[in-house]
């Protein structure tokens, strides 16, 4: 999910962005479970059904140890680097070094991978830029999606859920390093029906 959301560090727009039941039961078939949405929410989860996931007031961005099969929807928020904190935080102000909050969360996501901390995971946004700042996402087999995704759109103010298209969106799966490529084939099955895999 992506969420923009006025607890911890994130700054309050009022509502947030829910991957839909298709995006995420693909997800669980795949890896056979998701253990972990690092950036989620209660009612989020009711849908991704996650065995943990973290809100903005756990961090899991910054503080969190990540583990076994990952979902993650990143929150479409600006981020600088706060030296005297040491960590990220979101922010709404305008600057050339602010890094997108998609970009932030794939680093990391991708960091962890190597490190061997996520044993697999499929990261999924709407936010197509990434494909000009984030290339090394073509290191991994991709999809984009042939239709816009409808999400769900959840209102804060009154817990109001109401379905939204969306725009252009990918899909991107690191595969278990021990299984890459049954892995990589079960990607394929499963999601060359949602648009053009790219290997």
């Amino acid at each position: 999910m992506s969420l923009p959301q006025s607890k911890g560090n994130y700054k309050s727009e009022g509502f947030e962005w829910i991957s839909n039941r298709d995006l995420v039961d693909s997800a669980h078939f795949l890896m056979g479970g998701i253990d972990l949405d690092p950036a989620s929410s209660k009612v989020a989860n009711d849908y991704v059904n996650a065995d943990q996931y973290f809100t903005p007031t756990d961090d899991g961005l910054n503080l969190q140890t990540w583990h076994g099969n990952v979902y993650l929807f990143p929150p479409h928020l600006s981020y600088f680097w706060d030296k005297k904190g040491d960590r990220w935080k979101a922010t709404r102000g305008m600057s050339p070094s602010l890094v997108s909050g998609q970009a932030i969360w794939w680093r990391t996501l991708r960091r962890k991978w190597l490190a061997g901390e996520v044993e697999q995971a499929i990261y999924f946004t709407n936010y197509m830029d990434m494909m000009m700042y984030n290339q090394d996402i073509f290191d991994f087999p991709i999809c984009i999606m042939k239709q816009r995704p409808s999400l769900i759109r959840r209102y804060f103010a009154n817990d109001k859920l109401e379905k939204k298209c969306t725009g252009c969106s990918f899909i991107v799966y690191l595969q278990p390093k021990d299984n890459i490529g049954e892995a990589t084939e079960a990607f394929i099955d499963i999601y060359s029906e949602k648009g053009r895999i790219i290997v």
